[in-house]
């Protein structure tokens, strides 16, 4: 994805992220594509944190397909793993244009239900965006980080910006 398109999809993606946050009561919220570029993100508070999430949800996202793929199995829905304290739920869904990964982490205040639930809000919304009704363009692996910074960095100076 170029980073001319990075902006847009962040703008856009910020209202209904934050619904689903507050209607779903998760803590932590990040909402990465395959490549695992951060398109929103809700509740870290290093921009490390950020980057070492997105990396693992998406190759977790792609061993999980492979897995899927030995196994039979079309796909997937989510993986969930429950903490003592915390629990996660890593959930793909598609858009006309693509297929993203949301990371969720909440704790007692919600359940697995309920992020479902909103989840599938989410997932209706988001693929309604226009943004989302194309195929997006991807980077090559020598662009990629370089892209992922201008990318961190647009992100983080928008939600400063606006808060």
């Amino acid at each position: 994805m170029r980073q001319v398109d990075l902006q847009p999809l962040v703008e856009a993606l910020r209202e209904p992220m934050r619904r689903f946050v507050r209607e779903a009561r998760v803590r932590i919220a990040l909402l990465v594509n395959g490549s695992g570029q951060i398109l929103a993100q809700h509740g870290f508070t290093r921009s490390y944190e950020v980057v070492s999430v997105a990396a693992l949800a998406a190759a977790a996202h792609a061993a999980a397909r492979a897995l899927a793929q030995l196994t039979g199995q079309a796909r997937w829905t989510h993986l969930h793993h429950a903490g003592q304290e915390l629990q996660l739920v890593l959930a793909p869904f598609h858009t006309p244009g693509e297929e993203l990964i949301l990371v969720a982490i909440f704790d007692e205040d919600s359940s697995l239900g309920l992020v479902q639930l909103y989840l599938e809000r989410l997932a209706g919304e988001v693929g309604q965006l226009p943004q989302f009704q194309r195929v997006l363009a991807f980077t090559d692996a020598a662009g990629f980080e370089r892209e992922l910074e201008a990318g961190l960095r647009s992100f983080f100076a928008s939600e400063l910006g606006s808060g």
